[in-house]
């Protein structure tokens, strides 16, 4: 009955979820569990929140049932998904800083944010999207249901990101689009949309962006609009990088940090809970000096 479909979809390198006899049969689960992943996927996540500087944010983690799906499904969409050249973000082989060096050398910097991203990427959406793929109706609900927490992507579902990659596509094509016809460079990392140049800034580019985004469940985030411009003496920052110069490089204030962060490592006076976090941002440290010497 779904031969055709299946081998319709492996023919195009995507992962054949047509029904919930078929993630029976390759995970060994009973068609009754996988329907109760889907039905009620809001069942199977553990919700708590971490810190994040001075907020917190809500993580939902799938429990391991429904994590082995989202990871199977999100690595092999991952393998497959064609992403426009400007998206940095959940891409392999790209990275924040390779996305901050696009912008070295530009005379303004301007970015902005989109507001909640995963909690306000709705399941509809995504079930469009993955329609647009090649799945059936009945393969992109079930996938929808078993990748996102109630009706949106969770925040710590592994599927999550490259889902946001997916539904962000249409949305990546226009902004581009844009770019292109100012003449001025475009990367997106996640939520973090930024555009810079080495002209004067081109004031339409706000109207232009906020129309896109117009009628989307998306919202640019209000407060997190920045624009900094080198004849007006200001730094230019992309992803928390300057990128004034000819390589991206660290602010003063966060080498200190990590200078700080080392010390503690090195005395052992971190606490096991700041530990990873802590880790984290001397490998991102590490990571820019990496690629300054490339």
């Amino acid at each position: 009955m779904y031969e055709e479909k299946i081998r319709a979809l492996v023919d195009h390198q995507l992962p054949p979820v047509v029904s919930s006899r078929c993630l029976s049969v390759l995970f060994g689960y009973s068609t009754k569990f996988v329907n109760a992943l889907a039905l009620r996927n809001y069942k199977y996540y553990r919700e708590f929140t971490i810190r994040k500087g001075n907020k917190r944010r809500k993580i939902q983690a799938p429990r391991v049932a429904l994590k082995v799906i989202q990871k199977w499904f999100a690595h092999h969409l991952a393998n497959t998904l064609p992403v426009e050249d400007c998206v940095y973000g959940f891409v392999s082989g790209r990275s924040a800083v390779d996305a901050a060096s696009r912008h070295c050398g530009a005379s303004w910097v301007y970015s902005v944010d989109i507001e909640n991203f995963f909690p306000s990427t709705e399941d509809d959406v995504v079930v469009e999207a993955l329609k647009g793929l090649g799945y059936s109706e009945k393969g992109a609900r079930l996938i929808t249901c078993l990748c996102c927490y109630g009706s949106y992507l969770g925040q710590g579902a592994p599927s999550s990101p490259v889902l946001s990659n997916l539904v962000m596509t249409p949305i990546d094509v226009q902004l581009k689009s844009v770019a292109d016809e100012l003449g001025i460079t475009l990367t997106r990392y996640a939520d973090d949309i930024v555009f810079s140049g080495r002209e004067d800034f081109p004031e339409e580019i706000r109207l232009r962006v906020e129309k896109i985004f117009s009628g989307t469940g998306w919202r640019l985030s209000a407060n997190k609009e920045y624009l900094a411009e080198a004849k007006n003496g200001q730094r230019l920052k992309v992803h928390g990088l300057l990128v004034n110069g000819e390589v991206p490089r660290l602010t003063k204030g966060y080498r200190n940090r990590i200078r700080a962060y080392k010390h503690l490592i090195a005395t052992d006076k971190v606490k096991p809970e700041d530990r990873r976090r802590i880790i984290g941002h001397i490998k991102f440290a590490e990571s820019v000096e990496g690629w300054k010497r490339k």
